[in-house]
C-alpha cells in the first residue's frame, strides 16, 4: 500500500489516463460526427480561451531546477516528489511552446467531436479518422498525460514501492532514461505515435536523470515516430522543436519517419519505414493503437507484431499501452506459441504491458510471472464482459453539452 502522499499523483495519473487516443483509419458506421465530448475543467484549450494557464518556466529555470532536484536520493520520497514537480513544469512549457508554434490552429470543436469518436473507436475496435488538421492539434495539446505516463514509467523503477519485473529493471538500468550511458545512440520507435508524445516521456526521464550539478550531459536520444495518419508528420517535428528548446538539449532528436500499419505483416510496403528500422531499435512503443484496431489485429492474427517479435535484436523493450486491458490476453497466447524468448510483465493494473525480448539463447520459453500470469487470467475475463457487452446492444452515448 503507498503512502497517502504517494498516492494521489498516481491517482491523477490513472485518471487521466482515460483519455484515450490512437490513430487513424474511417470512422465507424453510424458514429455521429457531430457529438462531441468536452475535455473538462483541465482543458488546455479551454484554459488557454479564458487566459488561466499556470506561469510558465523558462528553459533556463528548468535547467537550474533540475540541478538541485535529480540531486536528491533516487528512491526517496523527497526524489519523486522533485521529479513530478520538475516533469510538470517542463511538460506546461514544452506545450505552451508547441502551442505558439502550431503548423496549424487547434479547432476545439473537431476535437472534442474526434475526443468522442475515439471512444466509440475504443469500444467496437474500429478506427476513427484523423484527417482533420484542426483535430489533431487539438489532441496535440490536449493528451500530454501520455507524454506524462510514459516519462513516469521510467522514473518509477527507482520508486520502492513498485513492483516491477526483473527482466524490466534490468533492461531499463543502462538506458539513458535513468541517467545511463549508451554507446552512441539510444534508438526508439513509437508505433502510431503520431503527435510524438513517446518521444516527450522519453526525454523529460533522461533530462531529469541525466543532470548534474555543474554541467548538463545528456546523452543522445534517437526517436522515430511511424503513424497510419500521415498528416502527423508537421506536428512530430513541432513537438521535437518544441521540446529541444525547451530542455536545452539538440541531442535528443524526434523524426517523422512516415507510415506504419499495425494490422499488416511488416513486410507489406506500407511498413517499409518499420523494416528498416527493426534490427538496430533499443525501445518500442506503441501506446493506445490496440483497441481502435482491434478488429483488424485479430483478423490478421497480430502478424504485424508477431513478426515484430521476431525479428526484433536481442534485447530491444516494448511499451504497450491501453486503457483497457482486454486484449493482452491475445498477444499473451501469441508469445506462447510463436515468441517463446519474450519476457512480460504488466504495471498500473494492465494499463502497460512491459515486454523484453531476451538475450540469444537466454530462454526457452516465455517468461512471466505468477503474478502476472494471474493477471492474463483476470484480463480475459474482462474481455468477456466487454464483448458481451457490446454484443447486447450498447453503444456509447454523446454527453449533453449544455448550449451547443
Amino acid at each position: 500500500m503507498l503512502p497517502i502522499s504517494w498516492q494521489l499523483p498516481y491517482a491523477a495519473a490513472i485518471l487521466a489516463s482515460a483519455l484515450g487516443g490512437a490513430d487513424g483509419f474511417s470512422a465507424p458506421t453510424g458514429v455521429d460526427t457531430t457529438a462531441r465530448k468536452r475535455a473538462g475543467k483541465r482543458s488546455f484549450l479551454r484554459r488557454q480561451s479564458r487566459d488561466k494557464l499556470p506561469p510558465i518556466a523558462t528553459p533556463d529555470d528548468l535547467h537550474n531546477l533540475a540541478c538541485s532536484l535529480s540531486q536528491r536520493k533516487r528512491g526517496s520520497h523527497s526524489f519523486y516528489k522533485g521529479w513530478v514537480h520538475w516533469r510538470s513544469a517542463a511538460l506546461d512549457a514544452i506545450r505552451h511552446h508547441l502551442s505558439a508554434n502550431l503548423p496549424h490552429p487547434a479547432d476545439e470543436a473537431r476535437f472534442e467531436n474526434l475526443f468522442f469518436r475515439l471512444g466509440v473507436a475504443s469500444d467496437v475496435g474500429e478506427m476513427p479518422s484523423f484527417e482533420d488538421a484542426g483535430a489533431r492539434s487539438g489532441y496535440a495539446l490536449e493528451f500530454f498525460c501520455r507524454a506524462r505516463n510514459l516519462a513516469d514509467l521510467y522514473v518509477d523503477a527507482f520508486n520502492p514501492f513498485y513492483e516491477f519485473p526483473d527482466f524490466w529493471i534490468d533492461g531499463l538500468a543502462e538506458t539513458p532514461m535513468l541517467g545511463g550511458c549508451v554507446e552512441g545512440s539510444y534508438s526508439m520507435v513509437s508505433l502510431g505515435g503520431g503527435p510524438g508524445f513517446d518521444f516527450v516521456g522519453a526525454a523529460l526521464a533522461t533530462t531529469f536523470c541525466s543532470y548534474t550539478a555543474e554541467d548538463l550531459q545528456l546523452p543522445a536520444i534517437d526517436a522515430t515516430i511511424l503513424d497510419f495518419e500521415e498528416g502527423w508528420g508537421d506536428l512530430v517535428e513541432a513537438m521535437g522543436n518544441s521540446t529541444q528548446q525547451t530542455l536545452l538539449s539538440s541531442h535528443m532528436r524526434c523524426n517523422w519517419g512516415g507510415k506504419c500499419d499495425i494490422t499488416k505483416s511488416i513486410f507489406d510496403p506500407s511498413n517499409a519505414a518499420c523494416l528498416a528500422r527493426v534490427n538496430t531499435t533499443n525501445l518500442w512503443t506503441c501506446q493506445y493503437c490496440v483497441a481502435e484496431n482491434a478488429n483488424r489485429l485479430q483478423d490478421s492474427e497480430y502478424v504485424f507484431f508477431r513478426e515484430l517479435f521476431e525479428h526484433a535484436s536481442a534485447g530491444s523493450m516494448f511499451v504497450i499501452s491501453e486503457v483497457h486491458p482486454r486484449l493482452w490476453p491475445d498477444f499473451y497466447h501469441l508469445m506462447e506459441e510463436h515468441c517463446p524468448d519474450m519476457q512480460v510483465g504488466f504495471n498500473k493494473g494492465g494499463r502497460q504491458m512491459l515486454l523484453r525480448k531476451a538475450q540469444v539463447d537466454e530462454q526457452k520459453e516465455l517468461l512471466i510471472s505468477e503474478k502476472d500470469r494471474a493477471l492474463v487470467s483476470k484480463f480475459e475475463e474482462l474481455g468477456k464482459h466487454h464483448e458481451r457487452k457490446i454484443n447486447s446492444g450498447w453503444q456509447r452515448q454523446a454527453p449533453k453539452i449544455r448550449g451547443v
